[in-house]
């Protein structure tokens, strides 16, 4: 297998935090050492439900790397313990963004490798958002092959992408878990919404979200209420006095690109995490959505009207509503202590 040293790294759209240690893309100079592939495969995953008959006959041709089937946390624990035992240093995940959260946690938080594994990403969720943003491109099996070929014989061109991942803590009392995208309000709802609908009558992917998106703003731009229920929210940032406001969209990103392309934060703080929200009932909805969505700020986009984005160390959050954790659901409860969102480390993505 090839030496880690000879990925090459490039990445043509910079991020606003590119010059930092994290969100970016850097060339990667790694000790002498042969890449150990792991693959952690879900089976209940959106795009896996049909089988992994194409996924096993791509590893039948390399019986050197392990493969392991997980379908709960604990499996995932399980799996990356014999990774590290078995000094594995690049995860393969074959699975959505639910068993993504699950690998990060356990990486983050219990922390079985000596030193942090590269992470590849295949498309293989419902919505696949992270895979989105620093997945393998193509299809599962297609992007598999090209990832054990460039392991063994070096072929083809090797991006490095760098994370922050966020540390999410719900509750005091209980281990924080670790993602790469947080949503309330609107978000949540439409979550709900996809699972109780969209899901069902077979909408997946990205135009699922991107379908439920659009119904929400529709009912917002037309004053109905049938689809949204603002949610009162205190946010606290970084070092900033919390503030109550009633919220229609809130997210907290580690993510670049969210589904269908959007680029939905125009902070210019250079800090690691992406904090956008949009107040309930905002001003001037449709004239200024189609330019922050794709994270240009234009006249209508400020706060006086509404809408807010900033890139942020940290979020405390108090509301008695639920959220999502890469499309996992959660339910915030009342508590006397705030959910506190945190830069919870670097994360390095292959891409190729």
């Amino acid at each position: 297998m090839n030496d880690l040293r000879h990925a090459t790294t490039t990445e043509k759209r910079a991020s606003p935090e590119s010059k930092l240690e994290s969100n970016s893309s850097s060339v990667f100079a790694a000790a002498d050492e042969p890449l150990r592939v792991g693959v952690l495969s879900n089976p209940r995953s959106g795009g896996n439900r049909r089988g992994l008959g194409a996924v096993r006959e791509v590893l039948a041709a390399y019986p050197q790397v392990s493969h392991r089937e997980v379908l709960t946390p604990a499996d995932v624990a399980s799996a990356l313990v014999d990774f590290a035992r078995k000094e594995v240093n690049t995860v393969a995940v074959n699975g959505g963004d639910g068993t993504i959260q699950a690998v990060l946690t356990v990486l983050c938080h219990h922390k079985p490798f000596e030193t942090f594994p590269h992470l590849a990403v295949l498309r293989a969720g419902t919505t696949s958002m992270t895979a989105g943003d620093v997945g393998l491109k193509g299809s599962r099996e297609q992007a598999l092959r090209r990832l054990l070929s460039w392991a063994e014989g070096g072929e083809g061109e090797v991006v490095i992408l760098h994370r922050p991942v966020l540390r999410v803590q719900v509750d005091p009392r209980q281990d924080p878990v670790y993602g790469m995208f947080l949503g309330a309000a609107s978000i949540y709802q439409g979550i709900q919404f996809c699972n109780n609908r969209l899901n069902r009558r077979g909408f997946r992917g990205e135009w699922a979200p991107g379908l439920t998106i659009a119904l929400f703003l529709l009912a917002v731009a037309s004053r109905g209420g049938d689809y949204v229920a603002p949610v009162p929210i205190t946010v606290g940032l970084d070092q900033g006095p919390p503030e109550r406001r009633d919220y229609l969209l809130l997210m907290i990103s580690a993510l670049e690109r969210l589904f269908l392309g959007l680029r939905p934060f125009w902070g210019k703080e250079e800090r690691t995490l992406h904090y956008t929200a949009v107040e309930a009932r905002p001003q001037h909805l449709l004239r200024a959505l189609p330019s922050l969505m794709r994270g240009r700020k234009n006249r209508y986009g400020t706060p006086d009207n509404g809408y807010f984005s900033h890139n942020v160390q940290e979020v405390q959050l108090t509301f008695n509503s639920g959220f999502t954790l890469d499309g996992e659901l959660y339910e915030a409860g009342t508590h006397l202590e705030p959910v506190v969102v945190q830069n919870g480390g670097k994360v390095s993505f292959l891409r190729l």
